[in-house]
Order: C-alpha cells, then sequence, then structure tokens
C-alpha cells in the first residue's frame, strides 16, 4: 500500500495536567431498535433518526412511534426499554448518576449489580422512582393523571403525592392525584412477555469481563458472542472479531459519522460495536488481523470514535488509531487527546505516519459529500491533513411527525417541563 503521509497539528497546551485529562462523561446508547425511532438534542428542534449504537447524551429525547420499541444501555450498563407510544428525556447524565423523564408511555427498568444506591432517577409527572440494583420494573403512565410502578425483582422507594414508599417485588403501586395504593401485579402482558425475554438473553457471566477494566465490564458479553482474546506481546490480551463477512474488512469501515455534541461520532452497524470503537485503540497482529487493545484500568476515557484524521481535494478519510497515537477533536476525551478549539495554543505542522495506515485496511477514504450525508463508500486514494472535521453534518432524513399530546389507552399528554433533581 502507498505510503501515506498525515498532517497533525501538534498542540502545546497552556492548561495544568488534571484538566487535560478530564475526559467527557461516558453516555448512554442505543442497544436495539425496533421500528422506527427519533432522537433530539438540545441544540436541533427537529427530531431525527436513531440507529442502534447511537449515543445518547444530557439533554438528549427519545421518541418512539407506535409499533416501534426501544432499548437503551446507561453508562453503568443498566437497560431502560420504552415501548410504541413513549417519549423520554435524558434529564441528567453524570458520573454516578442519571435522570430520566418519562413524558409519556412505558417504561421497563433492567437495573445490574453497579448500579448504586440513589444513582438512577426516573420522574413520570410527579412521580418519582429510585431503583435499587438488580431490580426490575415497569412504569406505566396512564389516563386520568395516574402512574403504575410494577416491580418485578428486586425493589424501589416510590415517592409521589407526598409520599415515599419501597415497593417490594411482587408488587405494583397505582398512584392517583392525593392518593397511593399498593396491589398485587397484573397478569403479564406482550409488553412485560417482550422485556422478559430480552432479559432471558443478557449474560450473567462472561469470560470477557477479566480482560476489561471495571467501567466497560457491563459489555462483556457483546464480546463473547462476537469475537475471541488472543494474547499478543507488548499488549497483553486483546480481542479479535470473529463475525466479519467482508475479506476488506477493517474497524471504522461499517457504520456511519453523525455530528452530535460538537464532534463527529462514529455510529457503528455492527451490534457489538461500542465499547471496540470509543474506547481503547486498535493493532493488526500478524495472522490475527485487526485486534482491539482496551484500555488499561484507570485509563478508561470515552470517545467519539479514535481515528486519525485526513482530508484532499473533496475526499475526508481516516485511520484507527493505534496504542500511544494522539486523537484531536473539538472537545477533551482524557489521555492522549487534544482539544483543537483550546484557544492560546502553538500550532505548527508536523509530518507524521499512522501506524495502522500501513495495514490492509487501514485507510477509510470517502467523498466529502458522502461523509457529511453519513455515507461510508471506501474509495482507495492518497491524502493529508489531520484536523479533524468541523462542518456539521445535517441528516438527511428527519421525522415525517413528531410525538403527540393526546392520551391512548396507557399514555396521556406531556406534564409539565420543570423538573429537578432529587
Amino acid at each position: 500500500m502507498q505510503r501515506i503521509l498525515w498532517i497533525i497539528l501538534v498542540l502545546f497546551i497552556a492548561i495544568p495536567p488534571s484538566l487535560s485529562l478530564a475526559g467527557v462523561i461516558s453516555p448512554a446508547r442505543v442497544r436495539l431498535q425496533a421500528g422506527d425511532a427519533y432522537f433530539r438534542t438540545p441544540s436541533d428542534a427537529d427530531w431525527l433518526p436513531v440507529a442502534a449504537n447511537t449515543p445518547l447524551d444530557e439533554g438528549d429525547s427519545v421518541w418512539c412511534p407506535d409499533g416501534s420499541r426501544l432499548e437503551i444501555q446507561l453508562n453503568d450498563a443498566s437497560l431502560i426499554r420504552i415501548d410504541g407510544g413513549s417519549t423520554m428525556e435524558m434529564l441528567a447524565v453524570e458520573e454516578g448518576f442519571t435522570q430520566i423523564h418519562l413524558s409519556s408511555g412505558r417504561m421497563y427498568v433492567h437495573t445490574v449489580s453497579s448500579t448504586k444506591e440513589r444513582s438512577l432517577q426516573i420522574d413520570a409527572d410527579d412521580t418519582t422512582v429510585l431503583p435499587a440494583s438488580r431490580s426490575r420494573l415497569r412504569i406505566d403512565m396512564l389516563p386520568d393523571r395516574e402512574e403504575d410502578v410494577s416491580i418485578f425483582k428486586g425493589s424501589a422507594y416510590v415517592e409521589g403525592n407526598g409520599s415515599r414508599t419501597r415497593v417490594r417485588a411482587g408488587e405494583q403501586i397505582a398512584l392517583e392525584e392525593g392518593h397511593n395504593e399498593l396491589l398485587a401485579l397484573n397478569p403479564p402482558d406482550d409488553w412485560e412477555r417482550w422485556n422478559t425475554d430480552r432479559d432471558r438473553g443478557i449474560v450473567r457471566s462472561s469470560r470477557s469481563e477479566a480482560n476489561l477494566p471495571e467501567e466497560i465490564r457491563g459489555y462483556a458479553g457483546e464480546l463473547d458472542a462476537s469475537g475471541e482474546w488472543v494474547r499478543v506481546p507488548d499488549y497483553g490480551m486483546v480481542w479479535r472479531p470473529t463475525v466479519i463477512l467482508a475479506d476488506d474488512w477493517a474497524p471504522y469501515r461499517s457504520g456511519r459519522w453523525i455530528w452530535k455534541g460538537d464532534d463527529y461520532v462514529w455510529i457503528s452497524y455492527e451490534s457489538w460495536g461500542w465499547v471496540p470503537y470509543h474506547y481503547g485503540r486498535w493493532i493488526v497482529v500478524s495472522g490475527r488481523g485487526w485486534c482491539w487493545v482496551p484500555p488499561g484500568r484507570g485509563d478508561v476515557y470515552w470517545g467519539p470514535g479514535y481515528v486519525g484524521w485526513y482530508r484532499t481535494g473533496d475526499r475526508v478519510g481516516w485511520t484507527p488509531l493505534a496504542p500511544g497515537e494522539t486523537y484531536y477533536g473539538h472537545r477533551s476525551y482524557g489521555r492522549n487527546s487534544v482539544n483543537v478549539n483550546i484557544t492560546n495554543v502553538n500550532v505548527r505542522n508536523t509530518t507524521v505516519v499512522y501506524r495502522n495506515s500501513r495495514a490492509r485496511g487501514g485507510v477509510t477514504i470517502v467523498p466529502q459529500n458522502d461523509f457529511l450525508r453519513g455515507r461510508t463508500v471506501h474509495t482507495p486514494v492518497g491524502g493529508r491533513n489531520a484536523a479533524p472535521p468541523r462542518r456539521p453534518y445535517r441528516w438527511a432524513a428527519r421525522a415525517s411527525s413528531r410525538p403527540g399530546n393526546r392520551a391512548c389507552r396507557w399514555s396521556r399528554p406531556f406534564p409539565r417541563a420543570s423538573h429537578r433533581r432529587r
């Protein structure tokens, strides 16, 4: 393969080291999409199509039209599912705390062992639900200003009508205006059965956990199902995908880039493509091909897609970064990253050859118009540059309608917008 020279911006940043290592809080992500669904960011008034592996940050809203369902994984690996006719908003995504507002419809919650007390809060109108770890429950918003909270496993504190009640497995609490009532669970319906089937597919223990830092062990089951671990010199245990169909497969090739959170974010079409594309780095191992190197313990930083950028004429390209190589983006993503938007820096051009650019499939290049439309089409041509693209990506497709205010048999109009963390 022809040697490709990458021009990177070397930035000398006059900020304390402690600040330079601060990373972006790991967002939630869409884990499963069944039917059409949409999301909206605080900076965009339009509802945009959502897909699996789309990150959801603080302030993002999600809408599931009738006939659709969505599964969302929080950064502690807990699962949130919403049914058709439901709308929710990520009110807070912080280190150790997530707050969600269910505006309409119904939601299923599956917390994990790493869920800490009061680390997850779900608001539904004037009702607040605080699930315990290892719990399974559902929240239904009904007509006539009523909420039902049903606990299938574990427990949750439910606050509403001026009282706080601990609801345990096998119980349901009905909250009407000025009145709460503890009841037995209703018989399972289609929504509950679908969630039970999804829960059965969750891997309880995983061989990948031993090779991952604690912060991302909740995703270990996806790596088990799609690859294998091998030991290599210098890096120890690395993960190799084994579900590859294309001969010219390479990381960051099956998917697209979207503009979100002031940076381009990689949306992988591969079911396992959350952790290996947003944490760690990639290497090529002789006889094994592409392998993912997980981040070390204490060095776990989420990133939008760890690649080296370049541009030539009307084309945009990228290569997967190897361990130790610096990511240049429009925000700070912890160690081995540089925020190119920081002012008061000295800039000079330096010629660098990224290690993976020499590997088979190490460079993906697309026409700029295809890149801006979220298409990935490989074109083997050379080029120069390295500053990350700045032009915001605009979605070609948008929602043809929007969430309605009409109450259905189990949902009701949107409540008022004022919500506070409790």
